[in-house]
């Protein structure tokens, strides 16, 4: 299942909000002498962490924000704050978080993949490590973002090895989930998917493209109902947007309300209003962060 993203008229920078908002400071160029701005593509697997964003508060839980910034501190011997494209709630996976630092100019030589990798806890890994133009912003400059759900459906037994990665919801019909996508997609006030824990302005976002994918069976398993992922591209998220997108299909898919009352349910914007549950964490994972300086059109895997 091949999809193509292009860059879309009119979306010039990723809608800030909800998971996708982070204290950050101001984005001015950073043209301070010593300093290299570098950014990071990191994959992880955010069972062991409360989410991405450090907690300030004793004794704080871990996160995977914070796990990179002593990684630097060993690495550097100071410390370096670290910005994500956006916060990952506890639970919740990325196969392609976006984030960027300023570290010693001194230390341009370095192979900074190897190194962070070589003091990271094994679920977090640092897929690339570049030096970026001063002014880069992971969060500010974002034009898009996609993320994938993940639904197993086979109540009989469920391989050990996805446990972490799907949720377990049973049966789907896959033909009144895909019926109720038309009915999210394009520009809406979506604060009725949203859950409540972030206080923003704006709710109106735009979703570009949402698909059902039937994924292939697992090998070495005895015939069973196929997992189904979710993939969805939008200039930004309200606060477990995706989750709560993503057990509304659900609730399509097992026949507990229709397609055509999405409107209505959008119209109240009111969390509320929904007859359904917030997906579980661990079926969610940030797929892919785009930049208008990367290519014009760019084919990956979902």
């Amino acid at each position: 299942h091949r999809h193509v993203a292009q860059a879309v008229g009119g979306h010039s920078h990723l809608r800030q909000s909800g998971q996708d908002s982070q204290t950050d400071g101001n984005h001015h160029p950073h043209e301070a002498a010593g300093i290299m701005r570098l950014r990071l593509l990191i994959s992880y697997v955010g069972t062991g962490y409360s989410g991405w964003q450090i907690q300030e508060k004793p004794n704080p839980p871990p996160t995977v924000q914070g796990a990179l910034e002593a990684a630097l501190l060993q690495i550097s011997g100071q410390h370096v704050r670290v910005h994500g494209s956006g916060r990952t709630d506890s639970g919740v996976h990325a196969h392609g978080q976006v984030a960027h630092c300023d570290v010693p100019d001194a230390r341009a030589g370095m192979d900074w993949r190897h190194s962070l990798n070589a003091v990271l806890p094994r679920d977090i890994r640092v897929l690339e490590a570049v030096r970026t133009a001063p002014d880069f912003h992971a969060r500010k400059d974002a034009l898009r973002k996609t993320y994938v759900y993940q639904f197993w459906q086979d109540r009989r037994f469920m391989p050990p090895h996805l446990r972490p990665f799907v949720w377990n919801c049973g049966p789907l019909d896959q033909n009144a989930m895909r019926s109720a996508i038309p009915y999210l997609l394009g520009t809406h006030d979506f604060a009725g998917l949203r859950n409540a824990g972030t206080d923003v302005e704006n709710t109106e976002r735009t979703l570009l493209d949402a698909r059902l994918i039937e994924l292939p069976p697992c090998e070495f398993y005895p015939p069973h109902a196929p997992m189904l992922r979710l993939a969805v591209t939008a200039d930004g998220f309200l606060k477990q947007m995706v989750r709560n997108m993503a057990g509304l299909l659900a609730a399509c898919g097992q026949g507990k309300m229709q397609a055509e009352q999405i409107p209505a349910l959008l119209a109240a914007h009111d969390r509320r209003a929904l007859p359904s549950v917030t997906a579980p964490p661990e079926g969610l994972a940030l797929a892919r962060v785009e930049y208008a300086a990367d290519p014009g059109q760019i084919t990956f895997e979902i």
